[in-house]
């Protein structure tokens, strides 16, 4: 049986989890294995109804370094983190979803990073796929370690940074703070259901109360892509529309809205190439944090014939023809 070093840990790696007998043992290890060893592991089961609570119990038993929890009732995927983060001691966070693995090393990097007191959050690239050796790279953006608020605000627009939470660590007050399992947003979607907006926030919120962000351009992380996840099942698009809800909400908030503008100009051409789902400009503005005004009309369209614009003349220059 492995002892804990210290009283109170560093790292808290959260694990909410619901019938995940299939990869839990797998992301247990996986946090076990960090090369960074004053850690704690929070598991908090969701009333699995397969054999995943005694899974984690049989961790349990052989580290003291893993504190297992089990709800009542099932509380739904969001509130289920909020109680992992609930039980956190560490004075930082990584949230580990129980079908996805992390890296020995992950820990390691992105902790110097993170002490830093002007840097919100330290995130790592991702492998998206079944395994590691199928999996496909994500969120790369080359060796750059340090991003301002606003470079980090323009990858998120084009989905060039992580949405889920899984791929970076962060400080434990500052998830306590900014992950929400409901928002205030026009549409009035219902976010507890998968947590696709409140996720995506955590990061958003967190970076605007500090200075710069931390990444690691190294993929140190697995999200598995398979049949069960959210994200793949994604039913009538709740995952896409959680998103597009929760980002404008986030944008429509900010000093200046310019960004608001940049961002449904972008998921309005996204939304309205999909058959059947053409989106007036009125109605899409209204739904999504806008008054519908002719005015806000008017800067969505300009908006979009330059997002247009640049899309094409982008296009033009892979094929050679801005050498003419």
């Amino acid at each position: 049986m492995i002892r804990r070093e210290s009283a109170l840990p560093v790292v808290s790696i959260l694990i909410p989890v619901f019938n995940r007998e299939r990869f839990i043992g797998d992301c247990i290890q996986s946090a076990l294995d960090q090369t960074f060893k004053d850690i704690e592991i929070i598991v908090v089961d969701n009333v699995s109804t397969d054999g995943t609570w005694l899974i984690c119990q049989e961790y349990a038993a052989r580290d003291l370094r893993i504190r297992t929890f089990r709800n009542e009732t099932n509380i739904g995927p969001v509130k289920n983190w909020l109680r992992c983060v609930k039980e956190a001691r560490g004075e930082y966070s990584k949230i580990l979803f129980s079908d996805d693995l992390m890296a020995p090393e992950f820990i390691a990097r992105t902790l110097p990073l993170i002490r830093d007191s002007t840097i919100a959050f330290a995130y790592t690239s991702a492998y998206i796929g079944e395994t590691i050796e199928t999996g496909v790279v994500c969120y790369s953006n080359g060796p750059k370690t340090l991003y301002s608020i606003d470079e980090y605000l323009a990858l998120l627009i084009f989905k060039k940074v992580p949405y889920s939470p899984g791929a970076a660590l962060f400080r434990t007050e500052d998830i306590r703070k900014n992950l929400h399992d409901s928002l205030p947003t026009c549409s009035q979607h219902e976010f507890w259901r998968h947590g696709a907006g409140p996720d995506v926030l955590l990061y958003a919120l967190t970076a605007v109360e500090y200075i710069t962000i931390a990444a690691v351009d190294e993929p140190l992380v697995l999200f598995r892509a398979h049949s069960g996840s959210i994200s793949i099942c994604n039913n009538n698009n709740e995952i896409s529309e959680g998103y597009r809800a929760a980002l404008s909400w986030f944008f429509a908030k900010r000093d200046t809205r310019s960004l608001w503008y940049d961002y449904l100009a972008i998921q309005w051409f996204e939304y309205s190439q999909k058959p059947r789902s053409w989106a007036s400009i009125g109605k899409f503005v209204k739904k999504y944090e806008g008054t519908g005004s002719l005015q806000e009309q008017m800067r969505f369209m300009v908006e979009a014939l330059f997002l247009l614009f640049s899309r094409a003349w982008r296009k033009l220059l892979k094929l050679g023809f801005g050498k003419l």
